[in-house]
């Protein structure tokens, strides 16, 4: 169950809080360190982009392993099949519509 159950209905919206982060970062920190050029700005946002997209990612990969595989039984052989079971003589196949 998530946390904010009505923010599950738009997809979009966790992109665009995150790019909005960044590029308040980005200005947050531009302004700080009083730089005057765009393509700095610009910079800064993408590296912080990439940095929120690593540390997403480890934080997917950290909460959810893959569940173990299942382990299957043996299959049981019979030596000589059934003993009572004749195939000439069984005819509940014939009428069959469609070859299984």
């Amino acid at each position: 169950m998530s946390r904010f159950p009505g923010l599950d209905r738009v997809r979009w919206l966790g992109g665009a809080l995150t790019l909005a982060a960044a590029a308040a970062l980005a200005a947050a920190l531009g302004l700080v360190l009083r730089l005057r050029s765009w393509p700095v700005y610009l910079g800064l946002a993408l590296t912080l982009l990439l940095f929120m997209g690593s540390i997403e990612r480890y934080w997917r990969t950290r909460r959810r392993a893959p569940p173990p595989p299942r382990a299957r039984g043996r299959l049981k052989v019979i030596r000589g099949g059934k003993s009572d079971y004749d195939l000439e003589k069984d005819d509940s196949t014939d009428t069959q519509r469609w070859l299984m």
